[in-house]
């Protein structure tokens, strides 16, 4: 593990962290009187480590398969509560709502490591000029 895996695991650590606090500073006390601001906290700040993880997953995983693998910790649990709440739309919906930060997360990771990815190829491959 390089010294850019170790910069986006410990990234990925911090963020989750922070997004635990927050999480467990909403659903503390009883009654549940979140303001805005958290509430837009806890619907797309996870997004954040989710970044990271897919980013490092995007940079260590040999077979190219294993990148899909945090869409199956989404789809998993997922699939449990849409099933629980009766495959209605309703629950399809809140599945959706639940999944868009984290998928949202993903894509501009595997967005970042391909623009990378093609930017290192490129240098590789093109000539200078050794006057410039």
């Amino acid at each position: 593990m390089g010294k850019t895996d170790k910069i986006l695991l410990t990234l990925f650590l911090m963020s989750l962290a922070a997004y635990l606090v927050i999480f467990l500073s909403a659903f503390w006390d009883l009654p549940l009187n979140i303001p805005p601001w958290h509430q837009g906290l806890l619907l797309y700040f996870h997004s954040i480590p989710m970044f990271f993880l897919q980013l490092l997953l995007c940079r260590l995983a040999k077979p190219h398969w294993r990148l899909f693998a945090p869409l199956m910790l989404l789809l998993v649990p997922g699939l449990v509560f849409v099933g629980s709440a009766g495959w209605a739309v309703l629950g399809w919906v809140l599945f959706l709502y639940w999944c868009a930060a984290p998928a949202a997360g993903y894509i501009l990771a595997w967005i970042v490591w391909g623009v990378g990815k093609l930017g290192r190829g490129r240098d590789k491959h093109e000539k200078r000029d050794p006057s410039i």
